[in-house]
């Protein structure tokens, strides 16, 4: 079973204690746009995303929200659980739908406190999503629209591992807090530049190398999954 799987904590994971999780994980499949959990709401699930983007979300009293962190393969989706009990302060929202592996939350804490291996490795993950997180807020606050949307991009593209993403223009605008028109705009240009495909709802990363001259520094900070991981 371990070796079917691609999420980087489990499979980094001793055989022994993969072994004890293996029966309280329950594979499921999400939907694009499907909400996993509510701002203030308690935590019933962690998951394991595999082929499966998830989009950490911060959410205003007027409606607006704006993705504030991308969980994928490399991750595990529910920190609070792991750093807390309180209500998560953000929701969770699936960004690209695809398989993952959910455990209950009170099971998982119960695991980590019998698996030192597996609450190395998410300490160490933590402190990964948590510099993702400081640094995606510095872009939002210093760095143009077009650069943001090629560093979003090619995250998504580092934790799906595959040139071509299911995403409308208008749920990229709402991850990235900013008017459809304006990614309208932007992908339009991206396309007319040969690095990028749309058709449709189906976006095509077609030139990788000119994706990454277009984004800003913080592509290059961000410990990105696919590419660099850093897990045991």
């Amino acid at each position: 079973m371990k070796e079917m799987l691609t999420n980087k904590i489990l499979t980094g994971l001793p055989d022994a204690e993969f072994a004890r999780l293996l029966p309280l994980l329950e594979p499921v499949s999400l939907a694009g746009g499907e909400q996993l959990t509510e701002i203030d709401q308690p935590m019933r699930f962690v998951y394991f995303p595999e082929n499966s983007v998830v989009s950490c979300r911060a959410d205003m009293r007027d409606g607006k929200s704006a993705e504030v962190g991308m969980i994928g393969r490399e991750g595990v989706a529910g920190l609070p659980s792991l750093l807390g009990t309180r209500p998560a302060s953000q929701s969770l929202k699936v960004c690209v739908g695809g398989s993952a592996l959910k455990m209950r939350r009170q099971e998982f804490e119960l695991a980590l406190e019998r698996g030192n291996a597996l609450r190395h490795t998410l300490m160490s993950y933590a402190g990964d999503y948590i510099a993702q997180v400081s640094q995606r807020s510095a872009c939002a606050a210093l760095h143009r629209t077009e650069q943001r949307f090629a560093v979003w991009l090619l995250m998504l593209h580092d934790r799906l591992g595959a040139d071509a993403i299911e995403i409308t223009h208008e749920r990229i605008a709402n991850h990235l807090g900013v008017r459809r028109a304006g990614i309208t705009e932007i992908a339009g240009e991206l396309q007319r530049l040969g690095v990028i495909s749309y058709t449709r709802g189906s976006l095509r990363v077609t030139d990788r190398r000119r994706l990454e001259e277009i984004a800003c520094e913080c592509y290059a900070a961000l410990n990105l999954a696919g590419r660099q991981p850093t897990l045991m």
